[in-house]
């Protein structure tokens, strides 16, 4: 039977570290979810420099927006719960969107 869990903290005598323990944990869950935060993060520039360069700041401020709404809308979820977190994000949505520079 493999390891589960905590198996890299974990190994017995007999036991070898495989592939299958190497993704089961949490921490390499975590280390995916890090890594596509950070592949975003990092292409986030090149969206802003797709628009033209008379563009202004609207590009950049969609990315901006874009990371503050998700913030805000987690936070109405962690601590008013879902229901709240549904009536909310619309309001946040259409908040931040009129408050875009003009292009």
């Amino acid at each position: 039977m493999p390891p589960t869990g905590s198996a890299l903290c974990y190994l017995l005598p007999g036991e070898q570290i495989t592939s299958f323990t190497l993704t089961s944990t949490k921490e390499s869950a975590m280390t995916r979810i890090l890594v596509f935060l950070s592949m975003g993060l990092l292409a986030s520039p090149t969206l802003a420099f797709a628009v033209e360069h008379n563009a202004g700041y609207r590009g950049i401020g969609y990315i901006y927006f874009s990371f503050i709404a998700a913030v805000l809308i987690y936070g109405v979820n962690d601590a008013f719960g879902k229901t709240a977190m549904y009536v909310m994000a619309p309001i946040i949505l259409v908040g931040l969107f009129l408050m875009l520079p003009p292009v």
